[in-house]
């Protein structure tokens, strides 16, 4: 375990930086204790934690950096940790499972102390030249922090959004102040798919352990054909560890699961599933998933439905992430959140770094642009001759035209 260069050096009253997993391990009981007076979220969970140490980041080789603080013995703030290399310079982010997801500090409330103390210890003790946080709510304290570090060098902005369900007490008057969604109320594509044979949707078993790591497979699969259709791609797409974590969330069989699995069928087939993790009062949309031979139904806005009832059921909030998508605003009923991904330089060399990271990145983006102009004026090129070929005045002489995909360069000497 290392300790801070904070002046704060006795065990009952300061601040540690944790790189030994087994310290790491050692603070459960604590942690859960914390975790629960302040109603902390999904990704503040010890177990969630832990799973994405064991699962993504040990095996991928991060190293662990977990920043706890502690009043009078009392633990009051954990913030974990990751760094790595990359290129030449090492990068500290918070502990995930291989994809981004919130940023937030579980801390006491009224810990400022705390909080200001993490922060130095982040910036200053962790030994990296770059910081990357992901998606930090405007209105959080952490937020003011990033923003006003002399080393940021980008900020992205984004939203999320949040249906505050334990606020309605009857789920009919809540739909009835929801409208329509794609000129559809509540019930009515459920109704409509019911139609077409026998319709269940269903939340796993939490000791199914077989069929979790079914499913699980099953959506990242359809994921990886929507990422090809799409060209759109990521590595947490193609990742054991992410799989693994997200095959742990839902496992009931030697503590309390920490997700849930919603999956749907169609005469007895799969049609969509949606993974939603849980907090002490709130649950986070994780991944979803659906085959898009059923698109015509719009599956996963049916079980999106039945997610956001079993919430309301469960006197839970929901989160629904990151994203503009048509549904968040919805089901939230317009409460939706700004958020910034802040990445800040805390080194020269970690400004270097990011520096020449963002130019070849523009460089990239530039040979791709010009790449996919000169293949547009090949296709144009393509389609006047094809035009000119369909106008010709003899349409025998029309016949006998060879097509583009026939014609043949010159041989050499041939004029």
């Amino acid at each position: 375990m290392q300790r801070s260069e904070d002046d704060m050096r006795d065990r009952q009253s300061g601040l540690d930086i944790i790189t030994d997993p087994d310290a790491f391990l050692a603070l459960r009981d604590e942690w859960n204790a914390l975790w629960s007076q302040v109603d902390g979220r999904h990704h503040q969970a010890f177990d969630v934690c832990w799973q994405c140490w064991t699962q993504a980041a040990k095996p991928s080789g991060y190293r662990l950096r977990c920043i706890v603080y502690r009043e009078n013995g009392e633990l009051v703030l954990v913030w974990p940790l990751m760094s790595h290399r990359r290129f030449f310079c090492t990068v500290l982010e918070p502990l995930a499972p291989g994809t981004a997801e919130h940023t937030s500090i579980l801390t006491a409330t009224g810990s400022s102390a705390a909080l200001n103390a993490a922060w130095r210890a982040a910036t200053q003790h962790c030994h990296a030249d770059l910081f990357s946080i992901p998606y930090v709510a405007k209105n959080a304290a952490l937020h003011d922090l990033a923003s006003r570090h002399a080393g940021l060098v980008a900020a992205k902005q984004d939203v999320s959004a949040t249906a505050l369900l334990r606020k309605e007490p009857d789920w009919t008057a809540y739909c009835n102040t929801l409208g329509t969604l794609s000129k559809k109320k509540p019930g009515a594509r459920e109704r409509r798919f019911e139609k077409e044979g026998v319709l269940d949707i269903r939340i796993l078993e939490a000791d199914d352990t077989h069929a979790h790591a079914q499913w699980v497979d099953w959506m990242l699969a359809r994921k990886r054909e929507w990422a090809e259709h799409f060209e759109k791609s990521g590595p947490w797409l193609y990742s054991q560890g992410y799989r693994d974590f997200l095959v742990s969330l839902a496992d009931g069989t030697h503590a309390q699961p920490m997700g849930t699995v919603f999956v749907m069928t169609l005469d007895g087939l799969p049609v969509a599933a949606y993974i939603m993790g849980l907090g002490h009062t709130c649950v986070n949309g994780l991944i979803g998933a659906f085959d898009s031979k059923f698109s015509r139904f719009a599956p996963g806005s049916i079980l999106m439905e039945r997610c956001v009832k079993w919430a309301w059921e469960n006197r839970m909030d929901l989160d629904f992430g990151i994203g503009t998508e048509e549904f968040k605003g919805y089901w939230s009923r317009g409460n939706v959140l700004p958020n910034t991904s802040f990445q800040i330089a805390t080194t020269q060399w970690g400004k270097l770094a990011f520096h020449a990271k963002n130019l070849a990145k523009k460089l990239a983006d530039l040979r791709a642009a010009r790449a996919r102009a000169s293949t547009n004026k090949a296709a144009d090129q393509a389609d006047a001759l094809a035009a000119a070929t369909a106008r010709t005045a003899d349409p025998d002489i029309a016949e006998m035209r060879p097509s583009l995909a026939m014609a043949q360069a010159p041989e050499l000497g041939e004029a």
